[in-house]
């Protein structure tokens, strides 16, 4: 009876381990599945929002300034980039919903996801199916979680960083490409 025990013991460890490790992957799973429905709600439930709107608005100050170095020193420049840098953290609040993020996460570019989820076009009125993205996944250490989408021709691809959050996992970080 003793064996028995420590075996049962063993065995639900192995198979919480196995669950622990395997939660990114059913999170990822699930937040696909919901952004190629266009499941905004449920893609939602992933994201950690403070912190996805401070990553893109870091990325897009970031992008500003190499910009603003590469011109000459004009204090005209220095004016549109004091008032460029207030209007990226509106623009990011506009951008950084629940329906935003679904757009980017089914492979959308930022500038696509901007219009759409400003209310420009309505992506269920396009006739034409666009091409799926590939998903690669994988851990970057214990509590870190990287997925890399790439559209078909490779040329662009957007890093979801993902945190443990609990037995959960959200959305803490998304990389896009600023070309």
């Amino acid at each position: 009876m003793n064996k028995k025990f420590i075996g049962a013991i063993i065995a639900l460890v192995v198979v919480i381990c196995g669950y622990l490790y395997a939660t990114p992957y059913l999170a990822i799973n699930n937040i696909k599945k919901a952004a190629q429905a266009g499941d905004s709600d449920t893609v939602s439930k992933y994201i950690d929002y403070p912190s996805v709107r401070q990553s893109f608005k870091d990325q897009m100050n970031a992008m500003m300034m190499k910009e603003m170095a590469n011109q000459k020193d004009d204090g005209f420049a220095a004016l549109g980039a004091m008032l460029a840098s207030t209007m990226v953290d509106k623009m990011i609040d506009g951008i950084v919903t629940p329906e935003g993020m679904t757009l980017m996460l089914q492979g959308k570019d930022l500038k696509d996801s901007a219009e759409q989820s400003m209310g420009g076009q309505d992506s269920s009125n396009q006739e034409k199916e666009e091409p799926k993205p590939e998903y690669e996944a994988g851990y970057t250490s214990l509590n870190d979680f990287e997925v890399v989408i790439k559209d078909q021709d490779q040329s662009k691809e957007v890093k979801v960083l993902m945190v443990r959050d609990g037995l959960s996992w959200k959305i803490h970080k998304i990389a896009v490409p600023m070309d």
